[in-house]
């Protein structure tokens, strides 16, 4: 059992106060019981429960998240789920919307956890629980290659991203430094996605200019029930987890790739007063579950 797997045990067993029960699958013709994921029984009425909105939020990003696909249980069933995360702490707010599509800008479509629109500023959502304790290989379209070129000359010292042909050729593989130290487990590849499709929404109209709250969710494990191994290598890398969110200047970031966008899609749209008032306008807060329906009040 992995370090993702026995995190999404002991997540269950906090809440539930017990590790029995799996969700039972049945797959080429033999059983498969995943105890790190409600049962059966437990999802149903879990689905049962859910808003028709965000129903079809969700089924419209993805067919995994709400069904079975390939031999797993639905994503949102597990207990370590950054989507069951995000809907238990935000189903209840008005305006909410999960997996919201961003507009388009290079590298295709993306998508962000959660959105709501206020009076006067919006939140933007990314999620994360179980996903940063296991390690993932970064890949990119090639279409990327301009802007990690012009993030590399702007941001000289502060973010550096190293990039390599992938086999095959048709991806770049990535990795990515913040003043020199090694990003390993901060989501960079998607945070950019996210910030190019907050920045194009601004320059194509899409989004308003009011204030924007970018919002990393992260699971706070410290005070779960873990036997003490574990426990040490857990802390260790949410510790990592945190430092290198705060490594790295997000609103610098963004600001970069707003100007890479006006100057090189939108025709300089925008003058430098402009770009400075949306930056001045713009936050990046690292919470907690506990920390985040204060952010989102």
């Amino acid at each position: 059992m992995n370090i993702t797997e026995k995190l999404d045990l002991a997540i269950k067993s906090n809440e539930t106060g017990t590790t029995d029960g799996a969700y039972t699958l049945s797959h080429k013709g033999s059983m498969h019981y995943k105890a790190a994921y409600m049962t059966n029984d437990e999802w149903a009425e879990f689905f049962k429960t859910m808003p028709t909105k965000a129903y079809e939020e969700y089924n419209k990003s993805a067919d995994d998240i709400l069904f079975e696909k390939n031999g797993q249980p639905p994503k949102m069933a597990s207990y370590g789920s950054a989507k069951r995360m995000i809907y238990n702490l935000s189903r209840d707010i008005e305006g909410f919307h999960f997996e919201k599509k961003l507009p388009a800008t290079i590298g295709g479509k993306t998508s962000i956890d959660g959105f709501c629109e206020y009076d006067n500023r919006y939140a933007f959502v990314e999620a994360k629980c179980h996903e940063p304790y296991s390690m993932r290989r970064n890949s990119s379209a090639l279409a990327y290659s301009d802007l990690y070129n012009y993030i590399n000359e702007r941001m000289i010292g502060q973010i550096q991203i190293e990039t390599r042909p992938s086999t095959c050729g048709r991806y770049l593989n990535a990795d990515y430094f913040a003043y020199g130290e090694r990003l390993e487990r901060f989501d960079m590849k998607q945070t950019l996605c996210h910030l190019l499709g907050i920045a194009g929404g601004l320059l194509n109209g899409t989004f308003k200019r009011k204030q924007i709250d970018y919002i990393y969710l992260l699971y706070d494990p410290t005070e779960l029930d873990i036997e003490p191994d574990l426990k040490d290598r857990v802390d260790e890398i949410y510790e990592r987890i945190c430092y290198e969110c705060n490594l790295v200047e997000i609103p610098e970031l963004f600001r970069v790739i707003l100007e890479f966008l006006n100057e090189t899609k939108f025709g300089n749209s925008l003058s430098y007063e402009d770009i400075d008032d949306i930056i001045f306008k713009f936050t990046f807060t690292l919470a907690s579950q506990e920390f985040y329906p204060i952010l989102m009040q």
